[in-house]
């Protein structure tokens, strides 16, 4: 038990709550900044919204001062400074930042696998009571995209955002691909291109069956393996495989191209960086409508154009 600071300042004791690195402030940031956005464009529309938050997790988190990732991927990062204990903030994950906003959504559905989590989120539910309409599963993502695209809801009644935010590659490109075909969402996407892709793909190509498999999840089939691979001339004419100078950017090319097929329209992806300025992720918004591209588009790049005039960050992808 450890004693933190939340967003007001005051003091509480919490157990077990996950850590996250201070570019999780940026990434909540911009998602809080697109779903005030979507709401005050569709609060005097007819449809019903919907909040999909299919990796939720308990609702707060602790912010760590130090750019050291989680435990499940210190070893990433073996040369990171150790974590100062006494400097960390509590920080709103993103149910509450959905439940935050001015113009509510009509439904807010948060899914999550781990028990404890979910725990959280019933209490969290159970702190609104009347004031939102929650529901909270107990499943893997793919199980509550599953359930949600089964429920009554049609492009003629309902308009939705869900955020796709897994630790890692946890997500299935079919969960996606049920989302596009309702018609009626809009995705923001966590790909995490640096913190956990990269790190599936040897130089050699010898990719390990288990990573290989799990990468044509991802993607939705094997295409990623020529994004990263190509046959080069080998010794007395032979051949060999050998990764692509460009596969960074190959791989995100090709998640894009796969989004606007599925949707229609795709953003400008927002790079997120550590604190020492090393790529992680990007975040994608996806959807149907070109009126949601416009906003994802200012909204996601809004942090980079601010870094440009101060000369603080780089713009990346």
């Amino acid at each position: 038990m450890e004693r933190v600071s939340d967003s007001s300042g005051s003091q509480r004791l919490t157990t077990d709550l996950p850590e996250v690195g201070p570019w999780a402030r940026e990434k909540l940031d911009a998602l809080a900044r697109y779903l005030d956005f979507y709401t005050k464009v569709l609060k005097n529309q007819p449809w019903r919204t919907l909040y999909l938050d299919a990796y939720a997790g308990g609702g707060r988190a602790v912010l760590r001062t130090g750019d050291r990732p989680p435990s499940t991927g210190a070893e990433l990062f073996s040369d990171a400074p150790p974590i100062d204990t006494e400097a960390r903030e509590l920080i709103d994950g993103s149910p509450r930042v959905a439940l935050g906003v001015t113009y509510p959504f009509d439904r807010y559905i948060l899914v999550d696998s781990d028990p404890d989590r979910v725990a959280e989120l019933q209490a969290l539910k159970a702190e609104y009571g009347d004031q939102r309409t929650i529901n909270v599963l107990k499943a893997t993502a793919a199980e509550g995209v599953h359930w949600v695209t089964n429920q009554p809801i049609s492009r003629k009644t309902h308009r939705g955002v869900a955020f796709l935010d897994p630790f890692g590659a946890n997500l299935d490109w079919a969960s996606v691909q049920k989302l596009a075909e309702t018609g009626l969402f809009e995705v923001v996407v966590n790909f995490a291109l640096s913190m956990a892709i990269q790190r599936m793909l040897p130089n050699s190509g010898d990719v390990p069956e288990a990573w290989a498999n799990a990468l044509d999840a991802y993607f939705g089939d094997h295409t990623w393996f020529d994004a990263v691979y190509e046959h080069g001339g080998g010794l007395f004419g032979g051949s060999s495989i050998e990764k692509r100078a460009d596969y960074s950017e190959r791989l995100l090319a090709l998640y894009r191209s796969k989004l606007r097929a599925a949707f229609g329209h795709v953003s400008t992806p927002r790079l997120i960086r550590n604190t020492r300025g090393a790529p992680l992720y990007y975040l994608i918004w996806a959807g149907p409508n070109k009126k949601g591209l416009e906003g994802a588009d200012y909204i996601l790049t809004m942090g980079e154009r601010i870094g440009r005039r101060t000369g603080e960050t780089k713009r990346g992808g």
